[in-house]
């Protein structure tokens, strides 16, 4: 399997920018509806407060893709890998990950990639592993069968 990294590239780019427009869709339509509820006289207490911390949680989701975002946008398609880093494709005898952000399945060429970030403790398990080398994460053990 030789799957170019610029389609992976470019559908973990796309995924990420979907997520990013939930997000953003999310907030506006969360900001209408909070200052909408300020906006009508009650003599209850202000509810608004629950749904602004809402709105700030969303806001700080929002922040966190757009710095995957960016992340992504470092990543050089083009650069062949030898050992497990940012932006190599690593195929095991039973996953393909590509080292990048967090990012659910990707279907590319019929294939199945994993985006995963360099925070996530698989990736902890197998940075800097070569071709043929073998780890374990949660009591699976995986060999390493390419590298690119």
């Amino acid at each position: 399997m030789n799957i170019p990294k610029t389609l992976i590239l470019d559908t973990c780019v796309q995924k990420q920018n979907e997520l990013i427009e939930s997000f953003q869709n999310r907030l506006d339509s969360m900001k209408l509806d909070v200052f909408e509820a300020n906006q009508s006289p009650s003599q209850t207490e202000d509810r608004a407060a629950g749904k602004v911390e809402l709105l700030n949680a969303v806001g700080n989701e929002l922040d966190f893709a757009l710095r995957e975002m960016e992340f992504l946008k470092t990543l050089n398609p083009e650069k062949e890998s030898t050992i497990v880093e940012p932006g190599a494709l690593v195929v095991t005898d039973k996953l393909t990950l590509y080292i990048c952000v967090s990012i659910e399945q990707i279907e590319v060429q019929g294939h199945t990639v994993y985006g995963i970030s360099t925070k996530a403790p698989i990736y902890a398990a197998m940075r800097g592993l070569k071709n043929g080398d073998k780890f374990s994460f949660n009591e699976t053990e995986y060999q390493i069968k390419s590298i690119y």
